[in-house]
């Protein structure tokens, strides 16, 4: 007989060194005046599949899961084994086991045979007591017939197919899989517009003879009705029949829960709203409809705050904001910010600056769609070129669903603009639109997702006739390679071309240039790309990537070693003639409530004139 086992012991003495209330050293030790015992799991087969299975069943014991921290007595201990008995015995009909047996032994006594006065006799400094899981998991069910019955009977009934269910007649009959086709039916019942739907009788029956289950559903799927009134609570500042348009919600239509769903998550994107709940009535009023109430908390209307970051290579960068999350009542969001960067890099004269207003009205054309209009001043003041814009713009943003967006606008820009081709003087007038799509689950630190954006803009030169196209495209994707998510694998991709004009026609704004903390790490910022005349003027498009395993060490501590890699051509399509720009190097990360804290040192291995030999930034965030 084979046994597939996992053992855990409370050690006797045990060494720990804490900084900063981190543990980097040992484990531990159990808390003064504890009952230390060390405990073992065995599940009894002749497979090699009862590895696994004791794999599963180890998180169900509590045993296991606090026996560094010990007891704090002999009755304690026996209460944490009783519990046991019946969360393994619970975890094994999640695994279909629905013949098993589970024996817990505590220094070689049954369980039902303990007395914890005899446990607390205990000679001082005896090692710990010696507890045993034994778990015999028996055979694996089935299932065996399997029906979904309602009553009353209805014409209206949704397809009740056990299948489509989960309940599949043969396969494992998995304690879990009955809960979830549960939950499932009354959904389907109410998305059918039957809001009170229930299940009201669950048979199910092993047959150990057999070894199948049969279960036996019975659903009672109450009136079906429509919407009734909505009604709005906990709104002050906000215009309540705002928030029940907003809703989408019309009373008279078919009750569905999807559509509260989306309502919910159409309300959250108003920023100054908290939080939100739908809350459904619990009975039928007498015209047929269910009432639906919207509750919600406000924001504080006002907000405002800071960022610094810096780098030895570009110097420091300040950013402050103001703002106010409705301003007229109906969710209108008005946000002012100014950024001075390249602070101390070379003088005042490398100063570059970004001001500028923000005004955004949700629900303008429909529910999904926003107004914005924007404002800016900007001074940008990279070694290749020295720049002054005034830009404005006015657009719709429209929200697909949870993870998909898009915007489009009208913009018109003045700029003045001195780089190797001259000083020249431009009229823009441009039509920018993106798309994007965002599925991480964490912005400020990402394990997993897709975060990915592409921008198009059709721009005009009003003083030359000149006429180009702007594209973009930024691809990131975060992997976890472990289960708890300590180590990330993330990647980022970057494809831009300007194309329908030539290199001096396209002004320097809109050109590609390589270099800088969000391009190639360890080059000065904007300073890579073909040149005229011995300066970088940048060029009309770029292929280039970044990848960073992102090690968390410690709960609070991360390493990150990275590669930047960038490629700049004078021609639309990237010719890979030219040279590539790699920065490599190590990040230190210092996990925080509101992300992580980077700092990276890298190294610039395209030996290029002119740059420096190291770069280190610091900032907020990861760096994509």
């Amino acid at each position: 007989m084979l046994s597939a086992a996992v053992v855990l012991a409370q050690p006797e003495a045990a060494m720990a060194l804490e900084l900063f209330g981190v543990s980097i050293l040992g484990d531990d030790a159990a808390p003064s005046g504890a009952f230390p015992y060390a405990v073992s799991l065995q599940v009894e087969g002749q497979a090699r599949e009862d590895e696994a299975l004791a794999k599963a069943l180890t998180p169900a014991s509590i045993l296991i899961e606090q026996s560094k921290q010990g007891a704090s007595d002999a009755l304690a201990l026996v209460a944490r084994a009783r519990t046991d008995v019946e969360r393994i015995v619970a975890a094994l009909y999640a695994e279909a086991r629905y013949g098993g047996d589970v024996q817990i032994t505590i220094g070689g006594v049954p369980l039902a045979a303990i007395k914890p006065e005899e446990l607390e006799q205990r000679a001082e400094g005896a090692p710990p007591v010696e507890v045993a899981i034994n778990i015999r998991p028996g055979p694996v069910f089935l299932f065996g017939s399997v029906r979904i019955e309602h009553n009353p009977p209805t014409e209206a009934a949704p397809a009740l197919d056990p299948q489509s269910f989960g309940l599949v007649q043969g396969e494992p009959a998995k304690s879990a899989l009955i809960v979830a086709a549960s939950d499932r039916i009354v959904e389907a019942w109410r998305s059918s517009g039957y809001p009170f739907a229930q299940i009201t009788d669950k048979d199910i029956e092993a047959d150990h003879a057999r070894h199948v289950v049969d279960v036996r559903l019975m659903v009672a799927p109450g009136d079906p009705a429509v919407y009734g009134w909505v009604n709005v609570t906990g709104s002050v500042d906000l215009d309540s029949r705002r928030i029940a348009e907003q809703t989408a919600i019309r009373p008279g239509e078919r009750f569905s829960p999807r559509q509260l769903k989306q309502s919910r998550e159409r309300l959250r994107k108003f920023e100054s709203i908290e939080s939100v709940r739908v809350i459904e009535g619990d009975q039928v009023d007498d015209t047929g409809g269910i009432p639906i109430t919207v509750e919600v908390i406000e924001r504080k209307a006002r907000f405002f705050g800071a960022t610094v970051s810096a780098s030895t290579v570009d110097g420091a960068e300040v950013q402050a904001y103001w703002g106010h999350r409705n301003l007229f009542g109906e969710g209108e969001k008005l946000r002012v910010d100014a950024t001075v960067s390249q602070i101390g890099a070379d003088g005042f004269e490398r100063l570059q600056f970004d001001v500028g207003a923000t005004f955004s009205k949700p629900g303008v054309l429909d529910i999904d769609t926003d107004l914005f209009s924007e404002i800016r001043l900007v001074r940008e003041r990279p070694e290749s070129y020295e720049s002054l814009s005034g830009n404005v713009r006015i657009g719709l943003a429209h929200r697909f669903d949870s993870v998909l967006s898009g915007s489009m606008a009208f913009a018109a820009t003045q700029s003045r603009i001195e780089d190797a081709f001259g000083t020249t003087n431009y009229t823009l007038l441009s039509l920018p639109g993106d798309l994007l799509y965002d599925s991480r689950n964490d912005r400020f630190d990402p394990s997993s997702g897709i975060n990915a954006i592409f921008r198009f803009a059709p721009v005009v030169e009003l003083a030359s006739g000149a006429t180009f196209g702007a594209s973009e495209l930024s691809f990131a994707s975060y992997r976890s390679l472990d289960t708890e998510g300590r180590a990330i694998l993330a990647g980022r991709f970057v494809i831009g071309s300007d194309f329908g004009a030539s290199l001096a026609d396209v002004p320097a704004t809109y050109r590609f240039f390589a270099g800088g903390g969000g391009s190639v790490r360890g080059y000065e910022y904007r300073s890579l790309g073909p040149t005229f005349n011995g300066q970088v003027v940048g060029g009309l498009s770029m292929v280039g990537g970044s990848a960073e395993l992102r090690w968390r060490i410690m709960d609070s501590l991360g390493l990150v070693p990275f590669v930047d890699v960038a490629v700049v051509s004078p021609d639309s399509f990237p010719t890979f003639n030219e040279p590539v720009y790699v920065g490599a190097g190590i990040g230190l990360r210092y996990y925080t409530s509101f992300g992580p804290l980077r700092l990276d040192f890298a190294i610039p291995t395209t030996h290029t004139e002119g740059q420096p030999k190291f770069g280190v930034y610091v900032g907020l965030g990861q760096s994509f």
